[in-house]
């Protein structure tokens, strides 16, 4: 997690406060929506796909609906049962 955070620009404001799921017996905990300006794609590369898809997950929840979608898609084919509420609370 670390990783993609240090890939992210520092938000311009605090995320809207997250509420939480359980997944499987683990706690995932969603923030209601990001501020933060999108990564590089080159530094977006640099994560590993478990990386990569976290980061997805995380803009899927961007207050600017454009990039919401732009990594909904990314995400929506995931098999990782950590993603279904990413996809499913982003989905109007």
């Amino acid at each position: 997690m670390q990783s993609v955070l240090a890939v992210m620009p520092d938000a311009r404001l605090t995320p809207v406060q997250p509420f939480e799921v359980e997944v499987q017996g683990e706690t995932v905990a969603i923030p209601s929506r990001i501020f933060n300006e999108e990564p590089e794609p080159d530094w977006q590369r640099s994560l590993t796909r478990t990386q990569q898809a976290i980061l997805h997950c995380l803009y899927a929840r961007h207050i600017d609906g454009r990039v919401r979608q732009r990594h909904l898609e990314q995400i929506m084919a995931s098999s990782e049962p950590w993603v279904v509420p990413f996809v499913v609370t982003a989905l109007p």
